[in-house]
């Protein structure tokens, strides 16, 4: 209290200052805080426009990633879409048991022009044997196709089923599903419009560069090919057409593909943008796609424009800038493949670019560098009228502050703190350390509170090491049960492909080092499983890939595991005993899940079956690779050899 009580006598010798001296050090102090602000805002005007500068880009690159993820999405569709018709196509065909020998002339009917075509009821509307309508196919094989040989009727029958299968679902994002043959045919789902009526008889329709550049003579390496962008007539929009070729044992049977409508892309390319900036479309091989300056020259040529025919510098210009960074990438990529930044200094401007994925674009996003600096300039200015403002607010308080004789209560406050600072805790909190606490004012307050802080400091500090110890404590349990969650397929429990690979290159490794170590690989598949989810469902399917490996768990040894290795297929890493009885054991597992009698009415065993093929470890192995790539290949015997057995 003595203490306390001589820090309220203590004499505060600012308080005699007299208001000349005052007045003309708040005018020194003053003038030194404007020469520091303008110091301050000169010196940083570089650090904003970088700043600027690099959240400017990361906006265009953000917007354009986006963009280029938006406009590429259709491409991609149309992509997958004919690689999803070709695996079933080619499913049907490879398998001969399938339409041998079809009816090929309750689907087709030669015309008087020589030409054959598809009959005009699958355009206009037919139901089938079970109830359902199907329209909107035509189909067309050229005149000069005198004699059909039944292996291209077969073919043409079974496209024109898996064509009324998925045309229907594909017609709400695509203008059409086209499927052409080198042999002059082509079947097409276009409801609004029977293309195969109206096309002339004598149509070689090879003769064209879309269907030439997909044969094998100009097409050796079998790459999707996608047109230039083009005006169609008839279905009154922008589009580009997607080719897949589909072979079959080195043979070219037919092109999978799409018209693909890039409307949408257009209008887009107007409405959407950053402020400032605008958007285009150029081609890698030198054509204008889209740009708003020349929408009405793009719509009056009904195609895409050659730069060169165009004569726009600044485009030509930047198709150059653009073509040199692509090849800079390509002999040093960046960190980021998808969108990178062009500076045409000639335009005073940054172009952002990312490539459309499919038909070989580049989207382009065009923002001026006057934005950037009027941006720094409006920071800049910013900054330095809040430093004025707030070097002023301060002037005004440490004026008040001086009049009213605060400099001795701050010192305490000061030497307080630095103890703090210091791990002084005690001295504060127990009033060792003098301060102005009996004040009945704001800085009164502040010191019972400053002290009334140290003490739960000090408290906090006791017990700080015991909290850390806990929440490490929970923070390891927590990361060793996400560790086992990792390991675990969430359908069925099993563990999960990453937990085989690990636990396989460990044992394989361990087998290795010991030289003696023996233990079997098994790789099995559910038979005819994905039949069993075309007639069940999905979520029968669930049901039997759990009743599966709950079984086969309970089958295996103790030191043994079983794995979901993906999709139907199971893996199950067996400790290895005489090679009879390791035989032995995974026949009465097979047996076991046959003996679960689940029925599966597309299979020909009528139940869920496994086949497998085992693999035991050898020395002369070099790689768990080889243990799977036996295991695999004894499980393609299995399967050739029936299915629903064992080859070891």
């Amino acid at each position: 209290m003595e203490a306390r009580k001589a820090v309220r006598l203590l004499p505060m010798p600012l308080s005699g200052l007299s208001g000349t001296l005052l007045g003309g050090f708040v005018v020194r102090l003053a003038g030194w805080s404007m020469l520091i602000v303008l110091a301050l805002t000169a010196i940083g005007y570089s650090t904003i426009y970088d700043r600027a500068e690099r959240d400017a880009l990361d906006r265009l690159q953000a917007h354009l990633l986006e963009r280029g993820r938006t406009e590429s999405a259709i491409f991609k569709l149309a992509a997958s879409n004919m690689e999803l018709f070709r695996d079933r196509f080619l499913a049907l065909y490879a398998d001969p048991a399938i339409l041998p020998d079809p009816d090929f002339d309750a689907y087709f009917q030669r015309g008087a022009d020589g030409a054959t075509r598809l009959r005009p009821e699958y355009f206009d509307g037919i139901v089938d044997k079970d109830g359902i309508r199907h329209n909107g196919s035509t189909g067309f094989v050229g005149a000069n196709q005198k004699d059909i040989p039944a292996e291209l009727k077969r073919r043409l029958v079974i496209t024109h089923h898996v064509l009324a299968q998925y045309g229907p679902a594909w017609q709400n994002r695509f203008i059409n599903t086209n499927i052409s043959m080198p042999e002059n045919a082509m079947l097409m789902y276009w409801p609004s419009f029977a293309w195969g009526r109206e096309v002339e008889a004598d149509l070689d329709m090879t003769a064209f560069s879309v269907i030439r550049s997909t044969l094998i003579s100009e097409n050796p390496q079998r790459r999707p090919v996608w047109t230039p962008l083009y005006h169609d007539h008839t279905a009154k929009a922008w589009m580009v057409t997607y080719q897949l070729p589909v072979d079959y044992q080195g043979r070219h049977l037919l092109n999978a593909g799409h018209d693909v409508s890039v409307a949408d892309l257009m209008d887009r390319l107007i409405t959407d943008h950053l402020p400032g900036s605008y958007n285009f479309v150029l081609a890698a091989d030198g054509h204008l796609v889209a740009h708003p300056l020349w929408m009405d020259r793009l719509r009056k040529e009904l195609a895409t424009i050659n730069l060169e025919k165009l004569g726009d510098p600044g485009l030509l210009r930047v198709h150059a800038l653009i073509r040199d960074s692509v090849e800079r990438r390509k002999a040093d990529p960046g960190p980021d493949d998808n969108v990178w930044i062009v500076e045409d200094a000639a335009d005073d401007a940054y172009l952002a670019v990312t490539r459309l994925e499919g038909p070989d674009w580049w989207f382009i996003a065009r923002y001026p560098k006057s934005l950037v600096a009027a941006t720094a300039h409006q920071a800049a200015s910013a900054i330095m009228a809040m430093g004025i403002a707030y070097f002023l607010a301060m002037l005004a308080l440490v004026f008040v502050l001086l009049r009213r004789q605060v400099a001795g209560p701050i010192l305490q406050l000061k030497q307080a703190s630095e103890q703090v600072a210091a791990g002084e805790y005690a001295a504060v909190a127990d009033g060792t350390t003098p301060l102005p606490t009996a004040a009945q004012d704001e800085i009164g307050t502040l010191a019972r509170s400053f002290q009334d802080m140290a003490a739960r400091v000090r408290e906090a500090s006791d017990g700080l090491a015991e909290q850390v110890a806990l929440r490490t404590e929970a923070l390891e349990a927590a990361n060793k049960q996400l560790e086992e969650w990792s390991l675990h397929d969430a359908l069925t429990g099993a563990y999960n492909r990453r937990a085989f690979d690990a636990d396989l290159r460990s044992v394989f490794d361990l087998a290795r080092r010991q030289g003696k170590a023996r233990f079997a690989l098994i790789l099995a598949d559910i038979d005819h499983f994905q039949a069993y989810n075309d007639a069940y469902g999905t979520a029968a399917g669930d049901q039997v890939l759990r009743t599966l490996f709950r079984t086969l768990t309970r089958q295996v040894g103790q030191g043994d595991r079983v794995y979901r290795h993906g999709g139907a297929r199971i893996a199950m890493i067996l400790t290895e005993g005489e090679a009879v009885a390791l035989d032995g054991r995974v026949r009465e597992i097979l047996e076991g899940i046959a003996e679960l009698a689940l029925p599966h009415q597309q299979s020909p065993h009528g139940i869920v079956t496994l086949s497998a093929g085992l693999a035991r470890y050898k020395t002369s192995m070099d790689a768990a690779a080889d243990m799977v790539g036996l295991a695999e290949k004894r499980l393609d015997q299995a399967r050739q050899d029936g299915r629903n057995r064992l080859v070891a």
